[in-house]
């Protein structure tokens, strides 16, 4: 049996989370979701993902704290990998100040599915 990557999806726009969670099931990914930092901050606790993706403005906890409470957090065991989605936030300046969030990479909305499951796959493979 191959191991499946388990994935946490946190984004609050009902339709992009929709299209996310299909793209990743399609490609063989366990898929949780969360529309909210503070119940996402709990799923990835319980849970322990592999890799996050988490869209910048998100309610409750911002997207970006979000990443950096999630890689601080003494009790994951396994720090999962987190990419950071964003419309607001695309110049190459601000792709380098989300990396003070932690974040593993950044991914400017809108993508495609290509774009979005290269990039997955790219972080899930940096394994540090």
């Amino acid at each position: 049996m191959t191991y499946r990557y388990k994935v946490l999806v946190v984004e609050d726009d009902a339709d992009t989370l929709a299209l996310i969670r299909l793209y990743l099931q399609a490609a063989g990914f366990d898929v949780l979701t969360s529309k909210n930092g503070e119940e996402a901050f709990l799923l990835a606790m319980q849970e322990e993902p592999d890799l996050a993706i988490i869209d910048g403005l998100i309610p409750g906890i911002h997207g970006f704290e979000l990443c950096k409470k999630i890689k601080e957090e003494p009790k994951l065991k396994r720090k999962p990998k987190i990419i950071i989605m964003s419309s607001v936030y695309k110049s190459k300046q601000y792709k380098y100040e989300v990396m003070e969030f932690k974040a593993d990479d950044f991914l400017p909305k809108p993508f495609e599915k290509s774009q979005l499951l290269a990039k997955i796959e790219a972080v899930l493979k940096a394994r540090t």
